[in-house]
């Protein structure tokens, strides 16, 4: 079976730009269509100093020809929430290609030469495009959505410093460094060593100068807690102060 690349341009707009609200997914991401699956790496971008660009590989393990378009988008946060835009301050290529059964595609992740800032923040979002011939023959297909993080003069930036706070129902951090810091595996533990249900926990992120909130379904709880996450890769635990009006 062939893919057109001009069909597959000719369908490339119904990508939306809200396909970016994905987040990181695991190496591996797979769809519920047959065979329709890719392999990333890495899962993280970071160039600092001199380093202008690093490559991104994109590997079709499936048994059919698969689309793929890469683009790059500013991500800011704004009120707890992830904000993503258009930016020419990255640039793919290619940007779109149609990768072979068993064949590894690698794009180029260029930046653009800008003053410093401190870190600056990316998502470089992977679509799978939708297969002209599939749409022709009627047949469902799920396709693959998701971004990984990019982060440019990461190391010029002050490290994350993250302050934990319950008021009420909702568990709140907020970053008082610089660093972007990654957070999965989110546990919270009462006095007599319960859990506490967190709405929510799964991989975040919370940028410099940001933060973040989740919901506790159970309401306030009473007493200290404690916080259990893995944090840039490290385990740490920390006293969480409660306020109950």
């Amino acid at each position: 079976m062939k893919i057109c690349l001009a069909a597959i341009l000719a369908t490339a707009s119904l990508i939306p730009s809200s396909g970016v609200l994905a987040q990181e997914a695991p190496a591996n991401a797979a769809s519920s269509a047959p065979s329709a699956r890719v392999t990333v790496a890495p899962l993280r971008l970071e160039m600092d100093g001199e380093k202008m660009q690093e490559t991104l590989r994109v590997i079709n393990p499936s048994d059919r020809p698969i689309g793929i378009q890469v683009r790059a988008f500013d991500w800011t946060q704004s009120d707890g929430e992830d904000v993503y835009a258009p930016t020419t301050d990255v640039l793919v290529s290619p940007a779109i290609v149609v990768i072979q059964p068993g064949d590894t595609q690698f794009f180029r992740v260029q930046r653009r030469a800008l003053p410093p800032e401190g870190e600056r923040r990316y998502r470089v979002a992977i679509d799978q495009l939708p297969d002209p011939e599939q749409a022709q023959s009627g047949t469902a297909m799920t396709r693959i959505r998701f971004t990984i993080p990019m982060f440019v003069d990461r190391a010029a930036a002050s490290p994350a410093d993250l302050e934990w706070t319950v008021n009420g129902d909702t568990l709140r951090v907020a970053n008082r460094g610089q660093q972007s810091a990654r957070m999965v595996s989110l546990a919270l533990t009462n006095t007599v060593n319960s859990p506490v249900e967190i709405d929510g926990a799964s991989l975040h992120y919370v940028h410099g100068g940001s933060w973040l909130e989740w919901k506790l379904p159970a309401g306030c709880p009473t007493g200290p807690l404690t916080l259990q996450a893995r944090i840039e890769g490290d385990t740490q635990r920390v006293q969480v102060p409660v306020i109950c009006s």
